[in-house]
């Protein structure tokens, strides 16, 4: 009668870390185009967002700016980095210079409440997204016209917002709000598309 041989266990432990390695790269295959569909969605997302801002700071005739911020509690208990509008309170409804308030200029209305009329959505930014560049972006009441002014001032004399960059870790290309001087109607463009190879902007492909 013939004898069937197991397998060793120095086989059963090569067996499973030929198995283990195989599988990692399979979730390495599959994780970077899930990051690259985040990303798209939360681009789309901010793009849409601030078409709605520009219009609420026509129609309200308050400022309306952007705030990136980080460590957010999530509804499900998990800690975001997430970007949305925030409507500014004024000091006084018949003069728009005084908007924000004093108080207000170097915090978010989610750490003073108190200094909006009304928020936006959360857009969860993912963690292979970078979205520094709309941080205290700001619509000017009544022109629509979009400035930089570096911090959360929404100063009417800053410079125009520009071309706004979000970068990726994931190995997508950049993408670009490209924000009008003059109007600040925000359009969005992807630097892989045929778009950005029709319209080479420089912003894709500096460093």
């Amino acid at each position: 009668m013939m004898r069937t041989r197991g397998m060793t266990l120095l086989e059963l432990m090569v067996a499973l870390a030929v198995l283990s390695l195989m599988v990692s790269l399979a979730l390495v295959g599959i994780q970077k185009p899930i990051d690259r569909q985040k990303e798209a969605a939360a681009t789309r997302e901010i793009w849409s967002t601030a078409l709605r801002a520009r219009q609420l700071a026509l129609s309200t005739n308050q400022p309306v700016r952007f705030v990136r911020e980080t460590n957010v509690v999530m509804p499900d208990g998990s800690r975001r980095t997430v970007v949305r509008w925030e409507r500014l309170r004024c000091a006084n409804d018949w003069d728009n210079s005084t908007c924000p308030t004093p108080a207000c200029v170097n915090t978010t209305c989610r750490a003073n409440s108190a200094c909006c009329d009304e928020v936006g959505p959360d857009i969860v930014i993912p963690a292979s997204m970078n979205a520094t560049a709309i941080h205290g972006m700001c619509y000017l009441p009544g022109m629509g016209r979009a400035v930089q002014p570096g911090n959360l001032s929404c100063l009417q004399g800053s410079p125009a917002a520009g071309n706004l960059r979000f970068d990726f870790t994931s190995g997508r290309k950049r993408s670009l709000l490209m924000v009008e001087p003059l109007t600040g109607i925000p359009n969005l463009l992807d630097c892989d598309s045929k778009l950005a190879d029709q319209r080479p902007v420089a912003e894709c492909t500096a460093p």
